[in-house]
């Protein structure tokens, strides 16, 4: 398992080029805000991702505080991700 890396400090707002690797998002789906997304920088196999506010708590949420599942969570979602962009069906 190639665990995750989470930056110590907390996101990142009004980030220009903001862009989640997991939902790819880039603008903020809430609709009283005209701004990008707020993103925190994680490490995963040796790459910097980025991860919206809104995934990161959604994994948080499914993992319960299991910092194992969370990891396990994150991997299965990238590693997926990965294999739609290569069959170009994501």
């Amino acid at each position: 398992l190639n665990w995750v890396k989470m930056q110590k400090f907390g996101f990142k707002y009004n980030k220009k080029d903001a862009f989640c690797n997991f939902c790819c998002r880039k603008k903020n789906p809430h609709p009283d805000f005209n701004e990008p997304i707020v993103v925190k920088k994680i490490k995963f196999k040796n790459r910097d991702l980025f991860i919206c506010i809104n995934c990161h708590f959604d994994f948080l949420d499914k993992a319960d505080g299991n910092e194992y599942i969370l990891n396990k969570l994150i991997a299965e979602k990238y590693n997926l991700i990965n294999l739609l962009q290569k069959a170009n069906i994501f």
